[in-house]
């Protein structure tokens, strides 16, 4: 299970979302970002047909440790200056919310602002 999870590390692939959801030694962790304007691809969802978008972006650690991680927004686009806080199993993204600068820990406020 370990060199699986050398594998995935900032692999932003299908397979590695996949790996560390189902890997049991995977923590979940929190992350944040600064969203770009740029999304990296858009897909129509399979049943309502809307455009979804894909987001491959450098997020940040509560210690400021950079780690690379694919996120979707479904049906928008996210506005481009936005700070992200993502809950994350590895490179698996849980869930993502929007946060106000002043939420975000002191040693990610660096590489952020």
């Amino acid at each position: 299970m370990i060199g699986l999870r050398i594998y995935t590390y900032n692999n932003t692939s299908t397979a590695a979302r996949m790996i560390d959801y189902f890997n049991p030694l995977v923590k979940t962790a929190t992350l944040y970002t600064k969203t770009t304007e740029k999304y990296d691809y858009k897909y129509p969802d399979a049943v309502s047909k809307i455009e979804n978008f894909a987001y491959v972006e450098t997020c940040y650690t509560n210690e400021g440790e950079k780690r690379k991680v694919e996120y979707i927004s479904f049906g928008k686009k996210i506005q481009s200056g936005k700070f992200l806080k993502l809950t994350t199993k590895g490179q698996y993204v849980m869930a993502w919310e929007e946060i106000d600068k002043k939420e975000l820990p002191e040693k990610v406020k660096p590489s952020l602002l």
